[in-house]
């Protein structure tokens, strides 16, 4: 079993088997905060942070009969995940007993407001847990820059709740998809299961496949010369021919003001989607401000 899942197992034991799917979320929030430790990674949502991952194990652990089926999260029987978890963690789930043990719902998400405000950023709930004067102190840490620019992304090495936090926290607004067949065995990352959880998170998703790179062209590449020529090819054979493209992207950024282009790796310069920028700014006209993310 992955240790995360053991680590659910083991909040949940800590505080007495059974939370609301809100409060779990939070605490284990607040654990990877304390443990200084991303066993789980959040982005802002409707109530603060928030993880899709956590939702996924909670099926799979309901699957495995070890949680009950319904919308909260509660243990079926007694067990024994807290003494699987290394002497640290251990150490910081009876720290938390302590403290937040009687922390519950908004005086819960009210600490979690206060003490990590980039959090807050896409709450419906803001003015329900704070104060007027708190909500302007914390605005202060939110990104409202609304410059225009062009970011690229890449997933790998990226939970979904990684990669949500990344664009959200850069105030980008629209997501371009640049695969030719955005499909991934990596959860979340296949077109449909993507464009849904950007949508949930409040930014849009653009499928523009023309500015892919037909996946029987990416066979055999073997080193770094490999990749080199594909590119290069891409660059002087494949993307003039793709004015129409082109021209919705620019259109879309004009639109959105602040979008990524996205694909599957990490280092831009191993990817495509640096290409189509050069592309971009091959152009003298095109003045916007480029960040690789």
């Amino acid at each position: 079993m992955y240790y995360r899942r053991k680590l659910l197992l083991a909040l949940l034991e800590t505080f007495d088997g059974a939370l609301k799917r809100t409060d779990c979320q939070k605490l284990l929030f607040l654990f990877c905060r304390l443990a200084n430790k991303n066993h789980y990674d959040f982005f802002p949502y409707k109530f603060g942070s928030f993880s899709f991952i956590v939702y996924q194990d909670k099926q799979r652990l309901t699957d495995l009969n070890l949680l009950n089926h319904g919308d909260d999260f509660e243990i079926t029987k007694d067990s024994a995940f807290l003494t699987q978890l290394t002497a640290p963690d251990r150490v910081v789930l009876k720290t938390m007993r302590s403290e937040f043990y009687a922390l519950r719902g908004k005086d819960l998400i009210r600490k979690v407001y206060l003490d990590y405000p980039e959090y807050a950023c896409r709450s419906r709930i803001l003015s329900d847990i704070l104060t007027p004067d708190e909500i302007n102190q914390i605005e202060r840490s939110w990104n409202t820059d609304q410059t225009s620019c062009l970011f690229t992304i890449g997933y790998e090495g990226l939970s979904i709740d990684a990669y949500l936090n990344r664009l959200i926290s850069n105030n980008i607004k629209a997501l371009i998809d640049v695969l030719k067949n955005p499909i991934s065995m990596k959860y979340g990352f296949s077109k449909t299961k993507l464009q849904h959880y950007l949508e949930n998170a409040g930014l849009k998703y653009i499928h523009i496949p023309e500015l892919g790179i037909p996946s029987e062209m990416r066979t055999n590449l073997k080193d770094t010369a490999d990749y080199k020529r594909l590119f290069q090819y891409y660059r002087s054979e494949i993307l003039p021919k793709q004015s129409n493209a082109l021209e919705k992207l620019k259109n879309l950024h004009s639109k959105y003001t602040r979008i990524a282009l996205t694909c599957y790796e990490a280092d831009y310069n191993s990817c495509h989607r640096h290409k189509i920028v050069e592309y971009l700014q091959s152009d003298c006209s095109y003045t916007t401000n480029v960040f690789h993310l």
